[in-house]
């Protein structure tokens, strides 16, 4: 369930989705006082995320305050060392 969430964000489908888990978690904890209050909070901030994930940048950077679980960890520094590979073989080709 969490790999599927971690892949609608990454590839841009579903990035809310997260937030939603997040809102979920913040919603048991006040659950008592005010459920409704953590919601618009969660989405004036979930607003500014989406456009990073549709430039292209990082998608593991959206992800990280749902604490992902090893398998996205491992998988967000495989996209890290993808780019870092890529960006190095851009650069020498360029020189040449």
């Amino acid at each position: 369930k969490a790999y599927k969430e971690y892949y609608a964000c990454a590839t841009g489908e579903a990035a809310p989705k997260p937030k939603a888990s997040a809102r979920k978690k913040k919603g048991d904890s006040a659950f008592s006082t005010t459920p409704p209050t953590p919601t618009p909070t969660t989405t004036v901030v979930s607003a500014p995320r989406l456009p990073a994930t549709a430039k292209g940048k990082q998608p593991a950077r959206a992800i990280t305050p749902t604490e992902p679980t090893y398998v996205e960890r491992t998988e967000a520094e495989q996209l890290k060392i993808v780019l870092k590979r890529s960006r190095q073989e851009t650069h020498i080709s360029q020189q040449r």
